[in-house]
């Protein structure tokens, strides 16, 4: 069946944004996605549109090409497009799902409603205390991260993890849910550079700087691991590879430490580099960056986190290591046992083969067709009576006068307070 008949569709997805697919490994897996459905089904998607990232219309492109029926939020209100749509909703993120489910429900009863995990945010936002000096606010955010999430879940169909681990996690809270998993996807390399055929000492860690497990990881390996590993190897050379890197990492940028950025095509880099850290100290969900790293024959030195729910064996598929010195010690042993080095690299890309295209897409297409024997779960009273009200509220446009309101005095109280704490910044110095 054709993508992108603009006369009805099978599955209406649902996303905060137009997957950037050279950005993130979770907007990659969901632009892959969107390519499976779309050689089967009809598929909608609807999502918003950065208009400061000159980039976008690359991606809308993108999603034209693979025949999709597209529409851009805010222009388009999903109750707009709601009414020929034959088998689901799939929301990816429980944020989006928070917005709109409801509504759908009132709307299309009929319609299943799946809703895509990525990560479970309340495991990464809980985990992510014990590695700073959490305010009360903190705190009272990741618990009612946890809460929102798991009502968001608990009215779902069907839940997607990308993990055995998330999936546990999301069971263990919500036993009745109907929860399956549809791992990150890379695709084995056939090929990939010899230990010899890479640059002496190099490593390279690839992770965007919106999330902030991937700030905490970095900072962690260049004070307190990279210091351990120049005494073994001092000439060392670190790649860091990520959109938007904030000042902090920004400044990380010496003595054997490049700052690359964002990087359209990581092949080269993949295949140039001798060693892939991922020194995750908390986060969920499945590692991009651990995967891809396998997938193209890359040996990969990664913490317990940044292994998890993957399957990997310590000194078999990868090396994994938690504490400062260990991580330090498996970096030099890859760098410098040419043996290890290309045992880990063969069993990591066979490892990989179950992220790979065709597996993949038969865990997706079998769970998208599960959906046909399943009921949809319906609203209390209630909930239909505050989704029906909520439908008027977003219906009636002063949602969005309200969100554009809020927009413009965060931006101005913003302003004022950066032009006040001008003085201030004068007096006190740089590290303060």
């Amino acid at each position: 069946m054709e993508g992108g008949d603009a006369v009805g569709a099978d599955v209406l997805v649902v996303s905060p944004h137009v997957p950037k697919f050279d950005q993130h490994a979770g907007s990659l897996r969901l632009y892959l996605i969107l390519q499976m459905l779309a050689q089967k089904y009809r598929v909608r998607f609807l999502g918003h549109v950065d208009p400061a990232d000159a980039r976008s219309q690359r991606y809308l492109t993108a999603l034209h090409e693979l025949g999709l029926d597209v529409h851009v939020m805010p222009n388009v209100d999903i109750a707009d497009i709601l009414q020929d749509v034959n088998l689901c909703v799939f929301f990816e993120f429980f944020t989006t799902a928070e917005q709109a489910l409801t509504r759908v429900r009132v709307r299309r009863p009929d319609l299943l409603v799946v809703v895509d995990t990525v990560d479970v945010h309340f495991v990464r936002e809980l985990r992510a205390l014990e590695y700073s000096q959490p305010s009360w606010f903190a705190k009272l955010r990741a618990k009612r991260t946890k809460k929102r999430e798991l009502q968001v879940y608990k009215r779902a169909d069907l839940i997607l993890t990308v993990t055995e681990a998330d999936r546990t996690q999301i069971l263990r809270e919500l036993p009745e849910a109907r929860v399956t998993v549809v791992p990150l996807i890379h695709e084995p390399h056939d090929t990939v550079p010899g230990f010899h055929d890479r640059r002496r000492n190099s490593l390279l860690f690839v992770g965007g700087f919106v999330h902030s497990p991937n700030v905490d990881a970095v900072l962690f390996f260049c004070r307190e691991v990279l210091p351990h590993v120049k005494r073994a190897l001092p000439d060392v050379e670190v790649t860091i590879v990520g959109d938007q890197p904030p000042k902090a990492i920004m400044e990380l940028g010496r003595d054997g430490v490049v700052i690359a950025g964002w990087v359209p095509e990581l092949s080269s880099l993949l295949d140039a580099h001798r060693v892939s850290i991922a020194p995750l100290r908390f986060g969920a969900g499945m590692k991009g960056k651990v995967a891809e790293a396998l997938a193209a024959g890359l040996p990969v030195v990664t913490t317990s986190i940044g292994a998890e729910g993957m399957d990997l064996i310590h000194g078999e598929t990868a090396m994994i290591a938690d504490s400062a010195e260990a991580f330090a010690d498996a970096v030099v042993r890859l760098c410098s046992d040419a043996h290890l080095h290309q045992r880990l690299s063969k069993s990591g890309r066979l490892h990989a083969r179950r992220w790979g295209l065709a597996p993949v897409e038969q865990q997706l297409i079998e769970t998208i067709e599960a959906l046909r024997t399943l009921r949809p779960k319906t609203l209390r009273r209630r909930e239909r009576n505050l989704a029906q009200i909520q439908d008027v509220y977003v219906r009636s446009g002063l949602a969005g006068k309200l969100r554009r309101a809020r927009t413009a005095t965060a931006w101005y109280v913003s302003r004022i307070l950066r032009m006040l704490g001008k003085p201030k910044a004068t007096r006190t110095s740089p590290r303060e």
